[in-house]
């Protein structure tokens, strides 16, 4: 599987889903204001875009060790790229390369 799928793929959904880090930050809003609301919890900060990616990764894993499906792998390694991304430039827009 050549990373030119995964970047394809990311092109792809970004064009869609708006760009990751702006749409994972709003997913770590999300799922901060529903864990705080079932568990009664303040949270001391929403859950940032490379945790909520990490978090991803791992939904993908758990998908693949029941069943193949090729896209779970592309699926998996754009979220990695996006976390990685995201842990080493906080704030920034992820920009796929080339």
């Amino acid at each position: 599987m050549s990373s030119d799928i995964v970047a394809e793929t990311i092109q792809q959904r970004s064009a869609v889903y708006g760009e990751p880090h702006h749409s994972h930050t709003n997913v770590g809003l999300a799922w901060t204001a529903l864990i705080q609301q079932y568990y009664g919890i303040t949270l001391p900060a929403p859950l940032p875009a490379h945790l909520v990616e990490l978090m991803m990764v791992t939904f993908k894993c758990q998908r693949s060790a029941r069943v193949f499906h090729a896209d779970n792998y592309v699926d998996l390694r754009a979220y990695a790229a996006f976390a990685e991304h995201a842990q080493a430039h906080p704030g920034e827009p992820y920009i796929p390369k080339a």
